[in-house]
């Protein structure tokens, strides 16, 4: 069984973190949400929690670091493993079943995905970003929203007290302590580029991440890019 986990400082991302949790059909899993603000309404997102099996919904002060959410999120979760899920991205229906199965197969403590799709909603553009790095071990470089990792590695490492970075930072310091990385492949997420200033705590330039992708369609239509994305292949263990 598999427990999503979910750090989050937006209000408006409410349907987004439990269209995610919904979608996903695998069917053993619960989700932990955390709020991450003062301002935030907890008794609206536990009132919406209400509607699904197995969730729960924590808020810590905002002077909290987003490595000690997380780190508070995976001692709250009851299965075996973790799934880190980021509130605006987006996650096939088959990306737990495909992670999971990642993980059985390479027998590897954590898996996510290096090459990854990217949305630029302001260029209009899917592309794949860092291509070429799926289907093999590395050290660095998963992007923190695909991880799904083994809760037990949490026994030698945990995340830094960081709000930027903590992701970079807790892969290296599995990679010190010889922990198996594996990056699968870029299919079943996409990573959502919006165009509000201020919105994405990556404050990379647009056209410097485009500068690593190979772009794959030019489209408003957010349908076209699931469909792209998808695959709901079932693969035996």
């Amino acid at each position: 069984m598999v427990s999503i986990i979910c750090c989050t400082m937006r209000q408006n991302y409410m349907e987004n973190v439990f269209k995610n949790y919904e979608n996903q059909v695998w069917k053993e899993k619960e989700l932990i949400i955390i709020l991450n603000k003062d301002e935030m309404n907890l008794s609206s997102w536990q009132k919406r929690a209400q509607q699904y099996h197995n969730v729960a919904v924590f808020q810590l002060p905002e002077e909290i670091t987003l490595g000690e959410c997380i780190n508070f999120a995976v001692q709250k979760s009851r299965y075996d493993l973790i799934a880190k899920f980021d509130d605006d991205d987006f996650y096939a229906p088959h990306y737990l079943t495909q992670s999971i199965l990642t993980l059985k197969k390479s027998s590897a403590d954590l898996v996510g995905k290096r090459t990854v799709y990217m949305y630029f909603q302001e260029e209009e553009v899917l592309a794949i970003h860092k291509p070429g790095k799926e289907n093999q071990f590395v050290r660095i470089g998963i992007k923190g929203a695909t991880m799904v990792f083994r809760k037990e590695i949490m026994n030698i490492v945990q995340f830094p007290k960081r709000n930027l970075g903590e992701d970079t930072f807790f892969l290296k310091l599995c990679s010190k302590h010889n922990l198996k990385i594996y990056s699968g492949d870029k299919n079943n997420y996409a990573c959502l580029r919006l165009s509000q200033p201020g919105h994405h705590t990556w404050a990379v330039n647009n056209a410097k991440l485009l500068g690593k992708c190979i772009p794959v369609s030019r489209t408003t239509d957010f349908n076209m890019v699931q469909q792209i994305i998808s695959d709901d292949k079932e693969r035996e263990m």
